[in-house]
């Protein structure tokens, strides 16, 4: 998908995807599964940089709610970040968003990760 990681750090994860040909829909826009994809990653990724050794396949989406609020283009640079609201010993509670190089809110989303022990 080409995303780069920015940040990556206790209960925050920041990350950008320029948006290229093959992230486009049928009509021309940024489809909603690049949207959605982008949100998983950064939302997933705050709670993985909660666990000592890191390893992503300890952490499942339980549930995720995603508000789709502008459209974004080609060649816009998309930057999704996450950050842990409340964080117990199995489930996590988090939000994000995405915003544009322009600094307008694309999407947001809140949702729910349990930590498999």
């Amino acid at each position: 998908m080409g995303v780069k990681f920015n940040r990556y750090e206790e209960g925050v994860c920041d990350i950008e995807l320029l948006i290229k040909p093959e992230h486009l829909n049928i009509a021309g826009g940024v489809h909603g599964g690049i949207i959605s994809s982008l949100l998983d990653i950064s939302l997933s990724g705050a709670v993985t940089s909660t666990i000592p050794d890191r390893k992503a396949e300890q952490v499942v989406t339980m549930q995720m709610s995603i508000n789709f609020l502008r459209g974004a283009s080609l060649g816009d640079t998309l930057r999704a970040k996450a950050e842990i609201i409340k964080r117990g010993s199995t489930i996590v509670y988090i939000e994000g968003s995405i915003h544009d190089q322009n600094d307008k809110l694309i999407a947001r989303a809140s949702g729910d990760w349990f930590i498999k022990k």
